[in-house]
């Protein structure tokens, strides 16, 4: 349980270290369920005393203390170094627990760095005496109710503070706990595996329905692999990030005995040496700069970083000791041999973020030997980030954890239950990062049908369309944010803007779905910025199943996850209208989106009324509507049917549709027998996205639609002459727009504000 501090003494974290307390210490235990209670600095021990209520009413029971009095439930010190827990009956907070955040909330991503963590250092690795401990940041918080508990386990440094840059975020959705080991210290491997074994079996004993997540950073990775690999038993989620278990190929090998032989005098140097090599200096400095400020003003505030973070690299001679560092050395190659011999007993889930720039060991190579040996091994490969890579720019830990589906409050993952909601800096990111891959993209696409999958060296036609995707993603976003958005009143009136479209869910939003999906992102941001509201899509199963990932980048996939996207399933549906969400919902899926040549603008919809009992069952509201624009970005010249008649690439292709998850039957058609393919585009100067939120359909208290079929079939083909009629409005009206160019819409925001909206046509 998370606790909060206030103090002079303890600035930057809460331990059960025995300290020597000068001043009254303000405790906070959150509990679960459960309200807090303030201890004072005589419920603390001072040099090894006790707790007085431990010796009162407590029982002893595996080390930790359970309390037999009305107290609270937490984390507290019992007198021998290591945190104890105290379990007691108190009534509910849920008043104080969160249930959900807000979308678009505070992750604090940015507002710590790099220098922050190694100030911090200099606090918490003066000379105890003590023993290993698990410590709970101030700065994570109260998290969310029933939020799963997240052990991080530290790199060779052993402070424990290397989630510095993600403390705020994780605290939201976890209870975090980070593992502290003395400079000191020599416990050897099994003794830390042991001890980080014991918490892991106590939580799992406590909340057996929950996952425990294991965060391990490079030494921490063989750490937590150790646990998993002996107690398979019990619900893990591993995140490695660059895990030494490729310590015996390091690059710095041959450097490990200098060190050894090297003079006392001369240490002072090393730590220096070692910053560099585990980290890119410029990325960590990178962490608080603004990607939106003018290349001067970047260049200006990354040197003033760099120039404040350098005097801060002094204490790293504090941190690791020479004799330290030499300890820690062994400790590593023993940790390295111990996780190896064990991968094969490891059934936990497992993430991977392997570094491309690690010039400490090889984490490309090894993060894919990870995944063939492990059960269940995802990875995500960020080939711009060194060895420190949860220090450094560009790699939010909570993204990562929630574009690749590993975050869950129970066994089963469900993408509605443990739905979050993206935060302010992830909304920001999502184009940058995209922006980012478009010279890749550039590259694959160029080379055509030779192209060779980026992280497995073979060709894969779902490697070029993956890339592909990125790459018009990232031109909708530069070129197309300035989508025209028009709705419909009750009253019929047309109205620039999204004020026709309910603000209180459920809501089903029923429209067309243009090639390749081009119009997610510029809809997706326009209920975001007008609305405050984050539509939930219906996505294909693939996304979800691992079938449309080609590389092991955090790519498109990822971020349709992060930004609330779920597989398109009736159980899906109904779970989202139950909890007043506003639903996308494309009846035409991937044969719309994929369509041929001629079909512009045509609705391929399914005969079955799929999704209007679903609405009338909840008494939702229908909102059809259309959006035009595809003919405006790019002209297709080659579409599924010309790519069959090509040697080679119709093989591809077939190979896709394989791999494929149908979730219609043949009997629904060809809406259900649609393959996934790249088309061939020609690219054109990009016009404009247009959107017509239709009239609001009411289905609530209308019992006729769920008791006869035939009034659902005329409401569903209503729906679909609503969105035809939507379509046929915007490619008539859109002639009329003035700045239906990108040219003219530049000189527009020239002479104006570059934030003003670009006007349209008048409805």
């Amino acid at each position: 349980m998370p606790l909060a501090v206030n103090s002079l003494v303890l600035p930057y974290y809460v331990t059960n270290s025995e300290v020597n307390l000068r001043s009254r210490v303000r405790v906070q235990s959150l509990g679960r369920d459960r309200e807090s209670k303030i201890l004072s600095s005589d419920s603390i021990p001072v040099k090894g005393t006790s707790i007085e209520e431990k010796e009162k009413n407590g029982d002893l029971v595996d080390g930790f203390v359970r309390k037999r009095e009305k107290s609270d439930e937490g984390l507290v010190d019992g007198g021998d170094g290591r945190l104890k827990y105290t379990r007691v009956e108190k009534k509910r907070a849920k008043d104080v627990i969160s249930n959900e955040l807000e979308v678009l909330w505070d992750d604090g991503y940015g507002t710590k760095t790099v220098r922050d963590c190694l100030e911090g250092a200099k606090e918490i690795i003066k000379p105890d005496g003590g023993p290993p401990r698990w410590f709970c940041p101030v700065e994570c918080g109260q998290p969310l109710k029933d939020s799963p508990i997240l052990l991080f386990c530290p790199g060779m440094d052993g402070a424990g503070l290397g989630l510095t840059l993600h403390h705020k975020a994780l605290g939201k959705v976890f209870e975090v706990r980070c593992l502290h080991i003395p400079v000191y210290d020599r416990t050897p491997f099994e003794g830390l595996v042991k001890f980080v074994e014991k918490t892991v079996r106590l939580e799992h004993a406590l909340s057996p329905n929950k996952p425990i997540y294991l965060v391990g950073d490079s030494f921490g990775g063989c750490l937590a692999l150790a646990v998993a690999a002996r107690n398979p038993q019990i619900d893990l989620v591993l995140i490695l990030a660059n895990p030494a278990t490729s310590f015996n190929r390091s690059q710095l090998q041959p450097m490990f005995p200098l060190l050894e032989a090297l003079p006392d005098e001369l240490h002072s140097a090393v730590p220096y040496l070692l910053s560099f090599v585990m980290g890119d200096p410029v990325k960590m400095a990178m962490v608080n700069i603004e990607s939106k400020l003018p290349p001067r003003l970047q260049i200006e505030q990354l040197a003033n970083n760099l120039t404040a973070m350098l005097p801060s690299l002094a204490g790293l001679a504090d941190i690791i000791p020479k004799d330290t560092l030499l300890w820690k050395l062994k400790l590593l190659k023993s940790a390295a041999a111990y996780a190896n011999s064990r991968l094969h007993s490891v059934k936990a889930e497992v993430l991977v973020l392997s570094s491309g720039k690690d010039q400490m060991l090889p984490s490309g190579d090894e993060s894919q030997r990870l995944k063939s040996s492990l059960k269940n091994c995802t990875v995500r490969h960020f080939k711009e980030n060194g060895h420190a890579v949860l220090l450094e720019d560009g790699v939010n830990l909570l993204t990562v954890i929630k574009g690749t589906s590993k975050y869950r409050r129970s066994r089963r993952l469900d993408s509605v239950s443990n739905y979050v909601p993206p935060s302010m800096s992830e909304f920001k990111r999502v184009s940058e990062e995209v922006g980012r891959k478009l010279y890749s993209a550039q590259k694959v696409v160029g080379k055509g049908s030779s192209v060779y999958d980026m992280q497995y060296g073979h060709p894969s036609l779902l490697s070029i369309f993956h890339a592909y995707i990125n790459h018009m993603n990232f031109r909708l976003l530069q070129t197309a944010s300035s989508a025209a958005m028009f709705s419909t009143l009750d009253d019929g009136k047309i109205v620039r803007g999204l004020g026709g479209v309910p603000n209180e869910g459920p809501v089903l939003l029923v429209g067309y779905h243009m090639l390749l999906g081009l119009e997610l992102p510029s809809l997706v941001e326009a209920f975001l910025r007008e609305k405050n509201i984050m539509i939930r899509g219906m996505a294909h199963p693939m996304a979800f199943s691992g079938g449309l990932e080609t590389s092991a980048e955090f790519g498109m996939i990822d971020w349709m996850k992060v930004m609330g996207a779920v597989p398109v399933t009736a159980s899906n549906i109904y779970r989202l209208l139950s909890t007043n969400s506003h639903v996308l919902l494309y009846p035409g899926g991937v044969r719309e989106a994929f369509h041929y040549k001629g079909e512009e603008y045509k609705l391929i919809w399914p005969k079955q009324q799929e999704f209007v009992r679903m609405a009338a069952r909840f008494g939702a509201t229908i909102v059809p509507f259309g959006a035009v624009g595809e003919d405006d970005i790019a002209e297709l010249v080659l579409d599924y049917n010309d790519l069959m008649k090509i040697p080679v690439v119709n093989g591809y292709i077939r190979d896709v549709a394989r791999k494929s998850i149908k979730i219609r039957d043949d009997s629904q058609g060809e809406v259900a027998n649609q393959m996934f393919y790249l088309p061939g585009l020609l690219p054109k100067v990009p016009g404009r996205f247009y959107f017509l939120f239709g009239k609001p359909i009411e289905t609530k208290g209308k019992g006729e639609i769920l008791e006869d079929k035939e009034n659902a079939n005329q409401l569903y083909l209503h729906i679909k002459s609503e969105v035809e009629s939507c379509l046929a409005y915007l490619l008539k009206k859109r002639e009329d727009d003035p700045h239906r160019s990108i040219i003219d819409r530049t000189v527009y925001r020239a002479l104006r504000s570059p934030t003003d909206e670009v006007p349209a046509f008048d409805p």
